[in-house]
């Protein structure tokens, strides 16, 4: 049984698409996207944007279920299912981002790891490395480790005024608010007013971007995915 994408590059899965991965044997085998060919490949896709084609303005439940079209859409794997694949093995995450310009950089974290709903889906993340900044851990005020999950319909930010998830119409690891949101709305080119489209805090020129009045970034692709920590094909 293969717990995750890897587990089908060792097995000499060499092509990118739908694969079923077992990560709790115990458990059911679920669809994921695999990446096999990016950074020596073996990558589980947690999240896919690229044309503003599914609403991430979701509720609770569907986080916790997961939405979108896995095979070349958008879309979200799910929270349940992210808790799984990092609950019992040591993951890294990437993430990749482009803008309207062509601008692609990467962030990636060697620690990243879910907690259960018990938890509210609380996320771990650090050891950072890349060249689009590290907007996960940005500074002691805005930091999303050890940050539980809040979507529209339920709240669990440290912003003691309202709700993150209404505000930038998106379910994230909202601290209060954020220095990183890849739920965030998607714009095709830049935009006016608040701040709600897809967001990474350390993206270059975007300190330009913090009077109202300014244009704001947005981006044409941003992934998310998963191996094991230290993983060499």
């Amino acid at each position: 049984m293969s717990k995750d994408c890897s587990d089908h590059l060792l097995r000499g899965e060499a092509r990118s698409g739908v694969y079923l991965v077992t990560p709790d044997l115990r458990g059911r085998s679920f669809p994921v996207f695999c990446d096999m060919e990016r950074e020596g490949g073996g990558w589980t896709v947690l999240q896919r944007r690229q044309d503003g084609s599914v609403s991430f303005n979701r509720t609770w439940a569907e986080y916790q279920t997961g939405f979108g079209e896995l095979d070349g859409g958008e879309f979200w794997l799910g929270n349940n299912l992210m808790h799984l694949l990092t609950r019992d093995r040591d993951m890294a995450l990437r993430v990749e981002l482009e803008d309207f310009e062509g601008v692609t950089e990467f962030a990636q974290y060697e620690q990243f790891r879910v907690a259960s709903e018990r938890l509210r889906y609380r996320l771990t993340v650090g050891g950072y490395s890349g060249t689009a900044g590290d907007a996960l851990r940005f500074n002691k005020r805005y930091d999303h480790n050890n940050r539980a999950f809040t979507t529209p319909d339920r709240d669990h930010d440290r912003y003691p005024s309202g709700n993150c998830g209404v505000y930038y119409s998106s379910g994230w690891w909202f601290d209060a608010c954020m220095a990183a949101n890849l739920n965030g709305r998607y714009y095709v080119g830049r935009y006016k007013g608040v701040r709600d489209g897809i967001f990474w805090g350390t993206w270059h020129n975007i300190s330009s971007e913090y009077y109202p009045t300014n244009d704001r970034q947005s981006f044409k692709s941003v992934r998310m995915m998963i191996r094991p920590k230290g993983f060499a094909p």
